[in-house]
């Protein structure tokens, strides 16, 4: 067992490998009275295309099948899991991204009943067809509800507007379409490419002992594979422009929404992941955000209201700007954004005083067992740790995120996506 202690945060983090190839992590927080668990596939909404293991062929499956394959995790020949979790005091979920699936708990008594729990039920997959079916049914209502929503239909459209064919467009629930054509054969192929310990990672913060806890996970641990094994994906081949410059739907909403959509290559940068998002942020504040005189003249001037908003997602195979808002003017709203992008001109001060006030944020941060346990996975999948956040931070400049800024955005390659009040 690894041990390293983060004298910038107080933090130890204990890390091992076990037999299986099951990574874990644990961080003891003594005084606590909660402690929360992850247990993390590598699996995501974008691996649709993979060759399944044990054969030597690419196969296709449907959109929306790592969010099905998660519903059905909970499902078990016995009953439903959720019910076993909560006799046990246990508060449990998961969640579908685009590159991973967590399943995850929190409990204050009885942890090692639920981790016990919590593996058991990832390591023995029950799936039939008549439950399958019946899956289909209750993500198809959950798409339609989603899909009724004005600004979850402007962010996909908006992808959609983007992206010629990487899977990023696709809704990480599937459509109506794509749900129907899942089939019990297929999630247990799913399974057996992704489900594997070497392809997955635990990790547990709270108030726990590190050996002790390891020494339990061990006894109860994923039974081992006679090879280790790494899932073979079909490399996604996403051209630098953007499909359509503009693209317009009529909606249900009483004013026009614009989302401006801007492709990056911020994703095939030799640069490290965290760094670079760290300065695409703070870039975007500047010029963007409410402590900025821009974003009070288009308060002023009636162009924007507190709809107003922008991110900056950047993962291992695409990286993309958006900037949205509810808008009387969507042409003059947009010219002013897209001018604005080409300032060249920041604040030294207001850039240091930003980094130093996100520093204390995620210091701060470090005292929710849910941040650490939710972000931890997702850092490390994408090659870095969580607690080197602070000295990332401490490295950061005006002049380098400005370089990064300008080589990443690219003005020519802008969907502009646009809901418009029927009639």
């Amino acid at each position: 067992m690894k041990k390293k202690y983060y004298a910038e945060i107080d933090e130890t983090l204990y890390e091992s490998t076990l037999q299986n190839g099951l990574k874990l992590f644990v961080i003891p927080k003594p005084g606590f009275q909660k402690t929360y668990v992850t247990l993390t596939t590598k699996y995501g909404s974008l691996h649709t295309d993979f060759v399944p293991y044990g054969e030597d062929k690419l196969h296709h499956t449907p959109e929306g099948i790592a969010h099905f394959l998660e519903h059905k995790m909970f499902e078990k020949e016995a009953g439903d899991m959720f019910n076993m979790f909560s006799e046990q005091g246990a508060s449990v979920n998961a969640f579908t991204s685009y590159d991973r699936t967590s399943y995850l708990f929190t409990a204050v008594d009885h942890v090692e009943e639920n981790i016990r729990l919590l593996l058991e039920m990832v390591q023995k997959p029950y799936f039939s067809a008549e439950s399958v079916q019946k899956e289909i049914g209750i993500i198809a209502e959950e798409i339609k509800m989603y899909q009724e929503q004005p600004n979850y239909r402007l962010y996909y459209q908006t992808l959609q507007g983007m992206y010629h064919q990487h899977p990023v467009r696709q809704d990480i629930a599937g459509t109506l379409n794509s749900i129907s054509e899942v089939t019990a054969d297929t999630l247990y192929d799913c399974y057996y490419t992704f489900y594997r310990p070497e392809n997955m990672v635990m990790f547990i913060v709270g108030h726990v002992d590190p050996e002790q806890i390891t020494a339990f996970i061990e006894a109860h641990q994923f039974t081992a594979y006679t090879e280790q094994y790494q899932p073979v994906l079909k490399e996604i081949d996403e051209p630098a422009s953007v499909k359509a410059h503009e693209v317009t739907s009529p909606s249900d909403v009483s004013r026009p929404k614009l989302m401006l959509g801007i492709k990056s290559d911020c994703h095939h940068m030799n640069h490290p992941l965290i760094q670079t998002e760290f300065e695409m942020m703070f870039i975007m504040e500047l010029l963007f955000g409410e402590q900025s005189d821009f974003y009070h003249e288009l308060l002023n001037d009636g162009l924007i209201d507190d709809s107003f908003g922008y991110s900056f997602v950047l993962e291992p195979t695409f990286s993309h700007m958006l900037i949205a808002g509810t808008t009387n003017e969507p042409d003059k709203l947009k010219e002013r954004l897209l001018n604005r992008l080409k300032e060249t001109e920041l604040d030294e001060k207001a850039f240091r005083r930003l980094v130093k006030q996100t520093t204390g944020e995620y210091i701060a941060s470090f005292n929710s067992l849910e941040y650490i346990a939710n972000q931890f996975t997702r850092y490390y999948f994408n090659g870095a740790i969580l607690f080197d956040i602070v000295n990332v931070l401490d490295q950061i400049n005006l002049e380098d995120a400005l370089h990064t800024f300008r080589h990443a955005i690219n003005i020519d390659h802008v969907t502009d996506s646009r809901l418009l009040p029927n009639g």
